[in-house]
């Protein structure tokens, strides 16, 4: 018989390593999220929580708080455009949503499809700057937006995400942790 010769198996990590990886992206989903809190904070410590995933996935633990913080600290006034663009997404939403503006349900639904590629593009952003938190923010973004494959891909992600945060709220730390991961596993996917 001609048998297909099975080269270097890898094995496959038993329920036990799956549940401590599970558990530490949750930690580190909430962790994300309380320092997510202040809104103004929020890309720095998306950031920071993206380079927490990359080397827990990476390097199989937790990493050490004091580079994090440093990474935190540095991302703060770089994130202060990505506050002001998302603010004014979020103003420009509400707007059609709510009748304001003429447009109707096209105009929504042609303004839902751009935040849905721009969350991708800030995912692919993040995961980017979570494996060289050195890489400039805007080569970061540059970069992203080369990969439109990635980007639909964590973009769809962080849909299925966004409605199961309307559904349950209660989950939204674990979420942000988890698409943090997903953004991370869908890069390596689609280079």
């Amino acid at each position: 018989m001609n048998w297909p010769v099975e080269h270097h198996v890898v094995p496959r990590p038993d329920w036990r390593e799956r549940l401590a990886l599970g558990t530490d992206i949750a930690l580190i989903g909430i962790v994300t999220t309380v320092f997510a809190l202040p809104i103004l904070t929020a890309p720095a410590a998306l950031a920071a929580g993206s380079a927490a995933v990359r080397h827990r996935c990476a390097e199989g633990g937790l990493p050490r708080i004091a580079p994090l913080l440093r990474q935190f600290r540095h991302g703060l006034p770089r994130g202060l455009p990505v506050v002001l663009a998302t603010a004014v997404l979020v103003l420009d939403l509400t707007a059609v949503g709510q009748g304001w503006v003429p447009g109707g349900p096209p105009l929504l639904l042609v303004t839902a499809l751009a935040a849905a590629w721009l969350g991708g593009l800030a995912g692919l952003t993040l995961a980017l700057l979570g494996r060289d938190p050195t890489l400039p923010w805007r080569r970061a973004a540059r970069t992203a937006w080369e990969r439109p494959r990635a980007t639909a891909a964590i973009a769809a992600t962080g849909v299925l995400a966004f409605f199961l945060a309307l559904t349950i709220p209660a989950t939204i730390p674990l979420l942000v942790g988890l698409q943090l991961f997903a953004a991370h596993i869908l890069t390596d996917r689609f280079p």
